[in-house]
């Protein structure tokens, strides 16, 4: 997954497109993955995408902590990769 400003992208590896995903989507989306995709068990890859300014820093700061708590809830485990 990566954690935009406003949104979150589900990075789809069969077909080379992100989905881009509401805080309220999150968990239905990974839901609907096959499991296939879930070689580690319930481990989500999560890069937080490149912010322009001070602004765009905070909000994806936020939408992290957004997403890591409906993930933690879900008991879902987060390996947090370095920004590309």
């Amino acid at each position: 997954m990566i954690v935009h400003r406003d949104s979150f992208g589900l990075l789809d590896l069969a077909d080379s497109e992100e989905i881009i995903l509401k805080s309220n989507e999150v968990l239905n989306a990974l839901a609907q993955l096959p499991t296939a995709s879930w070689p580690y068990g319930r481990v989500v890859a999560v890069e937080e995408s490149a912010a322009r300014n001070a602004a765009d820093a905070v909000a994806v700061r936020r939408n992290r902590g957004i997403l890591a708590g409906t993930l933690e809830q879900a008991h879902v485990a987060v390996y947090w990769a370095p920004a590309s």
